[in-house]
């Protein structure tokens, strides 16, 4: 079979069409999909935000949610946590955020370099992130969150928010 070499541009003012063609990597952009391609969800990366949340107007409890488990390896993205109808009145309240996940049945141990910690020096109704140590999540992780509260002067912060947002990619 001969091949024909074009050393410029083509540019074709009809429809063009091939019994074969294979893109080069990278060639196709998303500039050249369309909004309604219909795209089969196999082939897209599926991003999840995850949210828990305890009600306004009560203090912060102690808890522990299991919050997703993985269809398809992914990845940690952030993790977020605010006040949302109080801030805790005494110096040594604290309520601490911790994301935790189980690989193939193991125990769970935390994804971040540190807690989220909010008290009396968080600003309501203000995101604070976490940094997140071990970002790479596998098919069958489960992963929790656990809330943890301490103090004992004033009062405890009421309302919490927390958002996780994480990437399967079912490739």
């Amino acid at each position: 079979m001969a091949t024909d070499i074009f050393d410029s541009n083509v540019h074709v003012k009809g429809q063009l069409s091939c019994k074969t063609f294979v893109a080069p990597v990278g060639s196709i952009g998303d500039q050249a999909i369309e909004s309604n391609a219909g795209i089969d969800t196999e082939k897209v990366i599926h991003r999840h935000a995850l949210r828990y949340n305890q009600a306004p107007g009560t203090a912060v409890v102690a808890a522990t949610a299991d919050l997703h488990i993985l269809q398809a390896d992914g990845e940690t993205l952030s993790l977020e946590a605010a006040i949302t109808g109080a801030i805790a009145t005494g110096g040594d309240r604290t309520v601490t955020i911790d994301l935790l996940r189980s690989t193939g049945a193991g125990a769970f141990a935390t994804v971040l370099s540190a807690p989220i910690v909010l008290d009396n020096t968080s600003v309501l109704r203000t995101p604070e992130s976490a940094t997140i140590a071990t970002p790479t999540l596998v098919d069958g992780d489960i992963l929790r969150l656990t809330v943890a509260v301490a103090g004992a002067a004033g009062n405890q912060a009421e309302g919490l928010v927390v958002t996780l947002t994480i990437n399967e990619d079912p490739q």
